[in-house]
């Protein structure tokens, strides 16, 4: 049987408890941004990236009762259940469960495609769409016995735990090809080894910027228009999600993509401003404005290098200190990027690296699909009918060699 819904209101509340400016606990209590909180499984990343709360702000409070819920840009899935004290950024709302309860299991309710949908189709705005907490708080929400809730949400705690030691192993090797560019360059800004240098624009016959299309334009049959989302923090495109736009929008020098194409995110989170993505075939495509598509000479830069080398300076936090910022939007747009600095030894040494590089992209790929394969695990079992029953057998799936991961 399957169990009663109700609202999310009758499994917790909202805590508004804040830390103002000037209050001794706004340098007490460690803070935590809505970009530490990994998307999809709410793993908390305090990368040197990170942004860190200033404690000239009001903050909401939260202890190892609570669970986070980012209500800014809901198709990002980012909930997480610290387990310890302190403060967080206002998009980020303390919910507290109520007695009966699991904080886990509210947790892995929160972030069911269910609610995903829910949340998207409630937020207001476009630019950076929030979810309107009202409606989501009158969501119907399974509600099964405490005991139930405490069977179903270890399962899924050991899928997550899946899907965690994959993306660890990811970042692993995503870092791989930065670090033998640096072992075999030098730091691509001091140029310590006395490579001859260049300009990205200089290196380039072409850098052009994309076209934008509303979600209100966007259409089931049509050109398939690759996103700042699209851009993988692994050099690679990521087509997870994607969205096509009517082909008349499209500007015809805007609806291809040629193998060898890098293509550049030049608007977004401070963060996340100035990730690229090489074009590893042809591609009929178009893409947004916020993303500058970059032709390379070959005779002068091996895509596959520039690419890296694009990464390296990203890692470094290159473009996050020298971009153009605003109220949750930074920009290092085409003037920018066509002044940047690029290594330029010579053809036969980019090429033997890339040759490397290109290796450490295969394992990537296969290690994402891996990711992707546990992650779906955990969304099945998270949507699993009916949810109020003992979830015994998913536990023995999880639990042996058998994974899919």
């Amino acid at each position: 049987m399957s169990p009663r819904a109700a609202p999310l209101a009758e499994l917790c509340e909202i805590d508004r408890r804040n830390v103002r400016p000037g209050d001794p606990l706004a340098n007490e209590l460690p803070f935590v941004g809505v970009e530490n909180v990994t998307r999809d499984t709410g793993f908390l990343n305090f990368d040197a990236n990170s942004r860190v709360g200033s404690g000239k702000s009001v903050a909401f409070r939260f202890d190892e009762r609570h669970v986070l819920y980012s209500k800014l840009r809901p198709y990002l899935n980012k909930v997480a259940t610290p387990d310890f004290a302190g403060r967080c950024s206002t998009q980020l709302v303390p919910l507290l469960p109520r007695d009966g309860v699991d904080r886990d299991f509210l947790a892995h309710m929160l972030r069911r495609g269910e609610t995903v949908e829910f949340a998207v189709a409630s937020a207001n705005g476009t630019r950076m769409p929030s979810v309107d907490m009202k409606l989501l708080m009158a969501m119907p929400i399974p509600f099964p016995p405490f005991d139930v809730q405490r069977r179903i949400a270890g399962v899924l705690n050991r899928a997550a735990h899946i899907v965690r030691l994959r993306e660890k192993a990811n970042d692993r090797i995503r870092l791989f090809a930065p670090a033998l560019f640096v072992k075999t360059f030098g730091d691509p800004v001091e140029n310590p080894m006395g490579w001859e240098t260049g300009k990205v624009g200089d290196a380039a016959t072409s850098m052009e910027g994309g076209f934008a299309c509303a979600k209100s334009r966007l259409v089931d049959d049509g050109l398939l228009h690759l996103r700042p989302f699209n851009i993988g923090r692994n050099s690679e495109l990521d087509m997870t999600k994607t969205y096509l736009a009517p082909h008349g929008v499209a500007p015809r020098s805007k609806r291809t993509l040629r193998r060898g194409d890098v293509l550049f995110n030049n608007t977004n989170s401070r963060e996340l401003v100035g990730k690229a993505a090489l074009v590893r075939e042809d591609l009929e495509a178009g893409f947004s404005n916020h993303v500058t598509r970059v032709r390379l000479d070959p005779s002068v830069c091996d895509p596959a290098f520039a690419v890296c080398h694009l990464l390296t300076l990203w890692l470094k936090g290159y473009y996050r200190d020298r971009c153009t910022q605003w109220i949750g939007q930074a920009a290092f747009g085409p003037r920018m990027l066509a002044r940047t600095p690029i290594l330029l030894p010579p053809l036969e040494e980019q090429r033997r690296f890339a040759a490397l590089a290109d290796r450490a992209a295969r394992m990537a790929a296969a290690g994402a699909g891996a990711r992707s394969a546990a992650l779906s695990l955990t969304r099945a079992l998270a949507a699993a009918r009916p949810i109020g029953e003992s979830p015994q057998a998913p536990v023995h799936r999880v639990g042996t060699g058998a994974s899919p991961v």
